[in-house]
């Protein structure tokens, strides 16, 4: 097996959904058994820490909005700049 960084990122895509899918089925299983389901677990944590549980959101909102909206493009994103032309730049201010 060749580890590069695309075998890498699929495997972690895949270990993703995998530990996604086993978490839903232990939630179906919880819900249809009476048992005591992840999300009781989840909702006691944020009733204890309400500060950690909105920096988790703000964080997990802030990295779903870069990957979901990309770069921008279009009529009005911003003309491509050299590296070069940042760098004079700066050196000037």
């Amino acid at each position: 097996m060749i580890l590069n960084r695309g075998n890498l990122f699929s495997f972690l895509v895949t270990a993703f959904v995998g530990a996604v899918f086993l978490l839903m089925a232990f939630e179906t299983w919880a819900l249809f058994t009476g048992n005591k389901p992840i999300s009781d677990y989840f909702r006691e944590a944020v009733h204890a820490f309400p500060g950690w549980a909105f920096v988790v959101a703000i964080l997990v909102g802030i990295t779903l909005g870069h990957f979901l909206w990309g770069p921008a493009t279009g009529a009005l994103a911003p003309a491509p700049r050299r590296l070069r032309q940042l760098i004079g730049r700066r050196a000037a201010n």
